[in-house]
């Protein structure tokens, strides 16, 4: 049976895949991002009905397998029987076939795919694979995901680019949640995950139907935890127990001025999945004022300040009148 990751990059998916993949039931392998990486070049290769075609997609799906960051392991890949195997021409079949070979290898019964671009092509996995196919949308308050994004060496910079991704993305997750069974939907909240893993780990075996274990609290100690710190920087937290105060990051780093930008974009969703808005804007505009205090003239200042004063007598007066009055 397989599982799909969707959301938005830099959250926590890399976390949770070695976690769950202490499972024998399951392999989680290191994503080659099939379907994110080829479906946008299906054009050029033709038409996939004809041998010719079909084949030069098979060998690019196996030379992404093969350079991938972190190896599957699988050796030398037979190009044709991994086609043979396809139930049809196409990538989705492909990305279904190869993780399928990878289970069997390793003797389990599961297979998940932790791309999380994976939400783009739901309608896809969902035509292929029909019931079988299962959803886990992982998600992280998005301004602590620009934060992530803005330290990483991929994706978009700006808090503006960032949060137009972050919420289509959720938007597209949310939409999905809402026209599938339960049974065939999961979402895990990275806060939930790293301040209570065993809790969020009980409950996503639950919907997984394996096995807690709880060598997956011990993730960090685990072969494929070295070796995909081993493969890049942006992945080396894996090594290292649950942080349990890598959460609301951006409220100490992030300026009021770009967690305003965030929420403009994209509060709507940072509210469907849980997370308070700050008012950035708010913020921003208190910081600017106090800053044309500071560069005020004091002469000007003092020449204000008595006339402040007698407003302040005014409204006090008044205001006690009305509540003399009701």
């Amino acid at each position: 049976m397989p599982y799909f990751m969707i959301g938005t990059q830099r959250s926590g998916s890399n976390l949770l895949r070695v976690m769950i993949n202490q499972s024998p039931e399951l392999v989680a392998p290191h994503p080659p991002h099939i379907l994110e990486r080829l479906a946008p070049l299906l054009p050029a290769y033709g038409n996939l009905g004809e041998d010719k075609a079909f084949m030069q997609l098979v060998e690019d799906v196996c030379l992404l397998i093969d350079t991938n960051p972190v190896s599957w392991e699988l050796g030398q890949i037979d190009r044709y029987a991994l086609a043979a195997s396809c139930k049809e021409k196409s990538l989705v079949a492909l990305c279904f076939a190869i993780h399928e070979q990878l289970t069997q290898k390793n003797n389990a019964r599961d297979w998940v795919c932790k791309s999380l671009a994976n939400v783009h092509f739901v309608d896809e996995i969902d035509r292929f694979g029909g019931e079988s196919a299962k959803f886990i949308h992982l998600h992280r308050d998005g301004r602590d995901s620009a934060l992530s994004f803005q330290k990483a060496i991929v994706g978009e910079k700006t808090p503006f680019h960032i949060a137009r991704q972050w919420h289509e993305e959720q938007q597209k997750a949310l939409a999905l949640e809402a026209r599938l069974p339960k049974e065939r939907f999961c979402s895990v909240a990275y806060a939930d995950l790293v301040n209570d893993p065993e809790t969020e780990l009980r409950r996503l075996c639950d919907f997984m139907e394996i096995d807690f274990r709880f060598d997956m609290l011990e993730f960090h100690r685990s072969r494929e935890a070295a070796s995909t710190s081993q493969a890049g920087k942006m992945w080396s937290n894996v090594q290292k127990p649950v942080m349990k105060q890598n959460t609301s990051k951006f409220l100490r780093e992030m300026s009021p001025e770009d967690i305003a930008i965030f929420e403009s974009v994209a509060g709507d969703s940072l509210v469907a999945l849980g997370y308070p808005l700050t008012n950035g804007f708010d913020l921003e505009n208190d910081r600017l004022k106090e800053e044309a205090l500071k560069k005020a003239d004091p002469a000007d200042l003092q020449r204000r300040k008595a006339q402040a004063t007698a407003m302040k007598q005014i409204k006090s007066r008044l205001l006690g009148e009305q509540r003399n009055v009701a």
